[in-house]
C-alpha cells in the first residue's frame, strides 16, 4: 500500500511483511465487503495509487496499480492487476492520462500528501475523478488503530476528515462523500469522490 518512500524502514515493513498484510483481509473479510461497497467504480481508465497486494483494485474493476513494494506489486499481479514499481509524487504517466484515480488507505503513509495529490490531479483527465478513502483520525476505528502495536500503523499518520478536506480543495471540487461505519462509530470509513479543478 506503501506509495512513496519515506525512509528504508517504510519500505522493508511492507515487503517483509506483504503476506501478513494481505492476509488481514481474508481475517476481516466482513469489513472488507464493507468497504468495497461504498467504492464508486470506475468508468474508463484508473490508477490506484498505492494499490498494495491489489486487493481494491483487483474487485473494483481499477486497470493499473503503482507501489513502491515488489513484494506487494507480486501479489497485486497474481490478482490480475498491470502493476507499476512508482513513488505517489513522481508517477510515471504523461497528464491527463486516467478517467479515475484512487488513494485507498494510502494517504497516512505518504511523506508528502500534497505532492502526491498534485501528481493525481496531473495524470487526470479534465473532468476526472479522484477517489480517496481514509479511516479519520477522530473516528472510532482511527483512534484505536492509532494506538495499535502494528508495524504499519506505527508508521501511518492518521489523518482527520477536515485535514483530507483542506488538502483536497486545493486541486479538486468534493462532490460526495460516502460514509460508513466498519466498527464503533458512523465514520470508521471514509471515501471523498472529486472532480479535477482545471488551472
Amino acid at each position: 500500500m506503501l506509495g512513496e518512500i519515506r525512509d528504508d524502514r517504510e519500505m522493508n515493513v511492507f515487503d517483509e511483511l506483504a503476506e501478513k498484510y494481505d492476509e488481514w483481509y481474508d481475517r476481516n473479510a466482513d469489513l472488507y465487503r464493507k468497504e468495497l461497497e461504498i467504492i464508486e467504480r470506475p468508468k474508463g481508465l484508473s490508477l490506484e495509487i498505492g494499490v498494495g497486494s491489489g486487493r481494491f483494485a483487483s474487485k473494483l474493476g481499477i486497470d493499473v496499480g503503482v507501489d513502491i513494494s515488489e513484494r506487494m506489486l507480486k501479489i497485486a499481479k497474481e490478482r490480475g492487476v498491470e502493476v507499476v514499481r512508482s513513488d505517489a509524487a513522481n508517477l510515471p504517466f504523461k497528464d491527463k492520462t486516467f478517467d479515475f484515480v484512487y488513494i485507498i488507505f494510502t494517504l497516512c503513509f505518504l511523506e508528502n500528501p500534497e505532492r502526491s495529490l498534485s501528481e493525481a490531479h496531473r495524470v487526470l483527465k479534465n473532468g476526472g475523478k479522484l477517489v480517496v478513502c481514509i479511516i479519520p483520525a477522530d473516528s472510532g476505528l482511527g483512534k484505536i488503530y492509532s494506538k495499535k502495536d502494528s508495524p504499519f500503523y506505527k508508521i501511518a499518520r492518521f489523518f482527520k476528515t477536515t485535514e483530507v478536506e483542506n488538502l483536497l480543495r486545493r486541486n479538486f471540487k468534493i462532490f460526495r462523500v460516502r460514509k460508513r461505519k466498519l466498527l464503533y462509530s458512523d465514520n470508521d470509513f471514509v471515501c471523498f469522490e472529486c472532480l479535477k479543478l482545471i488551472k
